[in-house]
């Protein structure tokens, strides 16, 4: 009778359920029963590479400085005061600063256009050819790997550029650097 009992409650908690149930039966003299346990593998995706990269940028704004031959000392017979020729700019106007918040490794590369315009003959350098910032992965907003980029102008600027000019342009390039 409890035999009788227990498998119509298994039956009926299948039912409820909508799980398949098996009853194996085992005599009073013991034994065994088993079942196999089955599973199944589903993907919970593939991890997307997620790029976040911030550039701030200096002013970029320079001032060029002709040569100046100096003054002429009638008394030595030579100019004094001569300067060369030179670019300046406030501190850190020339800085480019990249932060890798993505979830990959990047390579930062920058680069110059001069302006098509007839400004005179401007060349730029960059003290470093690219940066490799590692991936984000594992550290804080504060900690987020970073680098910068200084950039120089030499050559000459036209005599007629008084006012703040469009001299070129920098861009900064991010690709994946695999680690």
């Amino acid at each position: 009778m409890k035999k009788m009992i227990s498998v119509l409650l298994v039956l009926a908690l299948s039912l409820c359920m909508g799980i398949t149930a098996f009853a194996a039966e085992i005599d009073a003299d013991g034994g065994e029963a088993s079942a196999d346990v089955k599973g199944t593998y589903v993907s919970g995706g593939d991890r997307a590479t997620v790029y976040s990269v911030d550039v701030a940028w200096g002013s970029m704004e320079f001032t060029y400085t002709s040569y100046f031959i100096g003054n002429w000392n009638p008394d030595t017979h030579v100019y004094d005061d001569s300067t060369d020729a030179k670019w300046t700019c406030d501190a850190d106007a020339n800085k480019i600063t990249v932060t890798n918040h993505s979830n990959t490794s990047v390579l930062a590369t920058p680069s110059y256009t001069a302006s098509g315009e007839s400004i005179g003959i401007v060349n730029a350098e960059f003290d470093k050819e690219n940066i490799y910032l590692a991936s984000a992965v594992g550290k804080t907003m504060e900690n987020a790997p970073t680098g910068s980029f200084l950039l120089t102008l030499s050559g000459q600027l036209n005599e007629d550029v008084e006012d703040l000019t469009v001299i070129g342009s920098v861009t900064v390039t991010i690709t994946e650097e695999t680690d």
